[in-house]
């Protein structure tokens, strides 16, 4: 017990002595007494913690008033415009994508189009707000401004409880992620009306329905890349069971969101007017022989024909200058080819 004593006082020095406080203890007969002296005055401990639970209360209205002058002053202005400006770049994104899609529907009619939608974990309210960040924040009113400014504050008081020892970068960050809002979805036109696409399909409608909203989901991430920046997507037996139209359509929706295609397949060779150009590597192997034969093509949009091997032979590196003892290379006649990349 007197080990426990002398902890929890320890402990109790040590946060008042942070402010400029200070906790002592005595013994007597009785037992052990500690004297507090807070601000200056010494307190007995039911008035310490009284005067906690006010200067807490205290501060926390002041916080309050000191949150809601930066919604007004900075969110309501700065954030708010940014939120008005990323919600409006990714609602034309998807527009784009969908006049895409549009102008490719499968061989049986099937025509797809994604969806930007509130998520089923919306925040309420988000509905009314984005219909007031559609406008500018010059045009609100006194109740757009409020309402505006009453959402915000419910996100960050909510991401606040959810992390309660975050700092404060960390709670904004969460609070107006306005991802976390949204879903995307994807829809399949049919019988005159759009349905959800999970719906009954046949194989190849099941696997453009998956793909496609995959390669519009690349198409944005790298929308913020470098313009001369590679875009690759890796596709493995991406079209098994779609007929060949499909294929076509689908590797012209790649050419239409400038995504760079790398994959393989076994009867795929990519030659449709779709596609603009394409480098084709056809491996081919016969039952007990070590070797794989590769065969490169080359595709322009129009016609196919056979590619150059590439130089497989080794250059020769001349020995250093302050090295004259070393031996001279010799270029061997068959060099050992270099691991070949397939890339489609």
């Amino acid at each position: 017990m007197q080990k426990r004593l002398s902890e929890e006082h320890k402990k109790l020095q040590d946060v008042l002595s942070r402010g400029g406080h200070s906790a002592t203890a005595r013994m007597t007969e009785d037992g052990m007494i500690v004297d507090l002296v807070y601000q200056g005055h010494g307190r007995a401990v039911p008035e310490l913690a009284e005067a906690l639970a006010t200067e807490v209360q205290e501060l926390t209205r002041i916080l309050s008033a000191h949150e809601r002058e930066i919604l007004e002053t900075h969110l309501l202005t700065e954030v708010a415009g940014t939120l008005q400006e990323l919600i409006d770049t990714a609602e034309r994104q998807v527009h784009a994508m969908n006049t895409e899609l549009e102008q490719r529907p499968t061989s049986t009619g099937m025509k797809l189009r994604l969806m930007w939608r509130p998520s089923r974990k919306a925040p309420s309210g988000l509905a009314q707000a984005r219909a007031r960040l559609r406008q500018s924040a010059d045009a609100w009113a006194a109740e757009d401004r409020a309402a505006v400014g009453e959402f915000l504050q419910a996100q960050i008081a909510r991401a606040q409880a959810e992390n309660a020892t975050g700092s404060w970068l960390e709670v904004l960050t969460t609070a107006l992620d306005y991802r976390a809002w949204h879903e995307f979805g994807i829809e399949r036109h049919q019988h005159g009306a759009w349905v959800p696409a999970t719906g009954p399909a046949s194989g190849g409608e099941r696997v453009l329905a998956v793909s496609v909203p995959l390669f519009a989901a690349a198409s944005a991430h790298y929308a913020t890349a470098a313009p001369h920046a590679p875009r690759l997507v890796t596709l493995d037996e991406a079209f098994a069971g779609v007929d060949d139209d499909s294929r076509a359509k689908c590797l012209g929706l790649l050419h239409a969101f400038d995504l760079d295609v790398v994959m393989t397949s076994e009867r795929e060779w990519a030659c449709y007017p779709q596609v603009p150009g394409i480098a084709i590597a056809q491996l081919s192997r016969v039952d007990d022989i070590d070797a794989v034969l590769v065969t490169r093509w080359q595709w322009d949009g129009a016609e196919r024909a056979q590619a150059p091997e590439p130089d497989r032979r080794m250059a020769t590196v001349p020995a250093p200058a302050h090295s004259p003892a070393a031996p001279e290379p010799t270029p061997t006649e068959n060099p050992a080819p270099d691991q070949d990349a397939l890339w489609a």
